[in-house]
């Protein structure tokens, strides 16, 4: 490459790095690096942790888990390949303090335990905690910290536990294999083994979901040979070994590829605000090109020079947002530090390089419009400039292509990908029109009249490209915004009222045929109501069409983190009142078959299921198969209650099973107080309030409004450079208009007021769109996911409208005010 060239692009740099154009274009990207390379280099860090805590916190070589206990001769060959095992069962109770009651996963231990690691326990609450060798002895029972403080407890205090007094004996800090419950936070306890037999109506051996976890130390080759035997022999298990993957790795990398689609929304405003103010910038270039032609330069020469100079404004942007990147992990690091104890800083610097390097793509095809605009260019554009109206279809085609590649690069679910993309498309769309139909009918309205206002919608719609970008900006930060604010803060209510009209405000979550007995017989006494009972009994799914999950499908869902437990299977003759069938056909009466099965609707979605396929679970011992003959979903106007797998009555009587159920219950004021004596004498009966549920809704609610306004600031920087480059983009045309106003005897005061209301048009435009696209969205997802009708807050989306429009109409006009510094001496000129 010729030195000289570098030298020119060099100069060509310098010459226009304090222009306000090229000040925008450097903002824009500077926030797009900053965004990707924060997003990365957190990743980094949090998947260096998750490799570091497995190897730390598992407890164990090797840890298998499942919903039933080993048999004997299973049991004997984990002995014999193992140098120590150690088993210990989880299971939910509601442990009660006189009227205090509260639900715990209580963890039973045996003698052998902790296999690696040590437990972390204190005699206090306030003191720092010391190491213990073993888990409790016979007759105590540990409990956590937030158990302790929540029922009131007191070192040495008696506590009921089932048919057992048990000692109150320490606090319990920390287990070596904590690890295994990811990012669970149930209160915990822990008792010794053998006071289990005596927990009065255990049934755990036979139902429930209890957790049988085998913790084994043992050599590598025997871990291997471990691995091996237990997909063939126990395919529904969970296996975690030190060199495997994290069991929170998939969990993590959909959070990433999440976030990493939502920048989707980015990058499409990125488009805009570089298109509108590379807009004055590739005329002068043009000019300067046709110049360096005309003293002899090559076509490609004078690319070269282009692309150098932008090559070297990427290049000086890197490190800034390298640095404020890294701040900004640090300080993500640090507010995770809290649910991740010992979680620090990591980065890998293939992981910026390869960032960088999407980055670099991705902008370099923004720029691939201007260059093939240079490229075109000749001489005689010195004397007299042309404009191709191709070069839009260029710009429109590769902006696509940028978000195709992020899209691509981030994507892991064809329908979360659908999703995002599919109400982008369809936000932009509405907005577009919306413009379109709003300023087209304005000036038809007014065509004819005298006054600022028909002046200006007729300015505006001679000027559409630049409004309609205006309005994109602005109008996709205000649907962001009000789609995940607005639609969250209603979704919370809407539930909740639904569930309490439906549901009473106690929810049955799973009992047993003794525990509704009892449940009759205190509900008249306390003059409580039961609304509604469905049987079901659990169930793991281990195979789909001969293989098991892992082998059907790797892809990271909810639904399939869900299906690594048992989930309730309910069986019934005729389709619930509450569900509607999506696809083939229910069975009837007349039926034989009792091996057919209906999935709900968005489980044949996520796990990639069709009718006719093959699926085989693990019912208390036993495997069953099932062939899937239709799908279902829920429907409005019953109680909430609906299960994800349904089966013929006829199969309860051909599957060995507990027959347990869910429900719901209406209770008076008065009767709230007398449940502790009921869960004392039934500490496995699983019941849970309407306001419970809502309350820890809530929470998560509070956690993602947090999370989202995080990301919005990013949406809103953006949108007020989108709003400057649009303005920057016209500032000529902007001048000449206020200069002709000023010819016909306007003043600047009238300038002003016209500028407002072009500014307040668009606002109350890009708003309203706004709005109505959130409408659509949130009609129909309540609609497709949960069968209810959406019902805005007025009150908070006229709020957010006011301050949308106050915003908007501010830095508008402030970006706008340069506009009206004109003379009608300058527009002679």
């Amino acid at each position: 490459m010729n030195i000289a060239i570098l030298k020119l692009g060099w100069d060509q740099f310098c010459q226009h790095y304090h222009t306000s154009d090229s000040r925008l274009l450097r903002w824009t990207q500077f926030c797009l690096l900053f965004f990707l390379l924060a997003l990365s280099m957190t990743s980094s860090s949090i998947r260096h942790y998750l490799d570091h805590n497995l190897q730390q916190l598992l407890g164990a070589d090797l840890v298998i888990t499942q919903y039933e206990p080993l048999t004997p001769v299973q049991n004997q060959y984990l002995t014999n390949n193992s140098t120590q095992l150690s088993l210990n069962k989880q299971l939910v109770v509601t442990l009660t303090n006189n009227e205090l009651w509260q639900e715990v996963q209580l963890k039973v231990v045996d003698d052998n335990y902790p296999i690696q690691g040590k437990l972390k326990v204190s005699d206090v609450l306030s003191v720092e905690s010391y190491s213990a060798e073993q888990g409790p002895m016979p007759g105590q029972i540990w409990v956590g910290s937030r158990l302790f403080t929540t029922l009131n407890l007191k070192i040495n205090q008696k506590l009921l536990v089932g048919g057992s007094h048990l000692t109150v004996q320490k606090i319990l800090h920390h287990e070596p294999d904590r690890l295994l419950e990811g990012h669970s936070v149930a209160m915990r306890a822990m008792i010794n083994h053998a006071d289990l037999l005596s927990l009065k109506n255990n049934r755990t051996d036979t139902n429930d979901r209890t957790k049988y976890r085998y913790l084994l130390s043992a050599e590598k080759a025997n871990v291997d040979q471990l691995l091996t035997w237990a997909k063939e022999t126990i395919p529904g298990a969970q296996l975690v070994h030190k060199s495997g993957k994290h069991p929170l790795a998939l969990f993590w990398q959909r959070v990433e590829n999440f976030i990493g689609l939502g920048s989707v929304l980015l990058f499409l405003m990125a488009t805009i605000a570089i298109d509108q103010a590379g807009r004055r910038q590739i005329i002068n270039q043009k000019r300067f090109i046709a110049l360096c032609m005309s003293m002899g330069l090559s076509r490609w020469g004078c690319i070269t020079i282009s692309f150098v100079q932008w090559l070297i404004s990427f290049t000086t942007l890197l490190l800034p947002a390298f640095v404020i990147a890294y701040l900004a992990q640090v300080l993500a690091i640090s507010q995770m530090q809290t649910l991740f104890i010992g979680m620090e800083v990591n980065w890998n610097i293939l992981t910026v390089l390869k960032t960088s390097f999407i980055l670099l793509l991705l902008l370099l095809t923004f720029q691939i419009p201007q260059w093939i605009e240079i490229f075109q260019v000749s001489i005689s554009q010195l004397f007299r400039p042309s404009k191709n109206n191709k070069n839009v279809i260029y710009r429109v085609f590769f902006s696509l292509l940028s978000i195709s590649i992020l899209t691509v690069y981030y994507s892991d679910n064809a329908l979360l990908t659908g999703m995002i993309l599919g109400s982008l498309a369809a936000t932009i769309f509405l907005l577009m029109a919306l413009t379109w139909f709003v300023l087209t009918l304005a000036e038809k309205l007014t065509q004819g009249n005298m006054g600022l206002i028909p002046f200006s919608f007729y300015m505006m719609k001679q000027r559409l490209l630049s409004k309609t970008m205006q309005i994109l900006g602005v109008g996709l930060c205000a649907t962001l915004l009000l789609f995940t604010l607005s639609l969250l803060k209603d979704f919370s209510s809407t539930m909740n009222n639904y569930m309490r009209q439906h549901d009473g405000n106690l929810i049955i979550s799973k009992a047993q045929k003794h525990h509704i007995d009892a449940l009759k017989i205190w509900s008249e006494e306390t003059n409580s109501k039961i609304k509604q009972l469905k049987p079901f009994m659990f169930s793991q799914l281990v195979k789909i069409n001969g293989k098991t999950l892992a082998e059907h499908s790797d892809t990271p869902s909810d639904s399939m983190a869900t299906l690594l437990k048992p989930v309730r299977m309910h069986w019934t003759q005729d389709m619930p009142d509450n569900n509607m069938l999506v696809s083939g056909k229910w069975w009837q009466k007349s039926d034989k078959n009792w091996h057919n099965i209906s999935v709900e609707s968005e489980i044949m979605t996520d796990m990639g299921l069709n009718l006719g396929d093959k699926l085989a679970f693990n019912i208390q011992g036993k495997q069953y198969e099932f062939t899937v003959s239709s799908s279902h979903e829920f429907k409005s106007g019953n109680g909430s209650i609906t299960f994800w797998f349904q089966v013929p009555h006829s199969a309860r009587e051909n599957i060995i099973a507990t027959s347990l159920y869910m429900g719901s219950m209406e209770l008076p004021e008065q009767a709230w107080s007398s449940l502790s004596k009921l869960w004392l004498q039934h500490p496995e009966l699983r019941l849970t309030s309407v306001k419970e549920l809502a309350d820890s809704f809530d929470k998560t609610l509070g956690v993602i409004i947090k999370l989202v306004s995080i990301f919005s600031f990013m949406i809103i920087l953006i949108a007020l450079l989108v709003i400057c480059a649009c303005v920057q983009g016209y500032e000529a045309d902007e001048k000449i208009k206020n200069g002709l106003l000023l010819s016909f005897g306007q003043t600047k005061s009238a300038c002003l007021k016209l500028s407002i209301f072009e500014w307040l048009v668009t606002a109350l435009i890009a708003s309203g769109g706004a709005i109505f696209g959130t409408w659509i969205a949130g009609a129909l997802i309540y609609q497709s996911q949960f069968s209810l009708n959406y019902v805005p807050d007025p009150v908070w989306i006229l709020s957010t409208l006011f301050i949308s429009i106050l915003v908007v109409c501010l830095v508008g006009i402030l970006s706008n005010k340069k506009n009206l510094n004109v003379s009608i001496k300058n527009l002679l000129v």
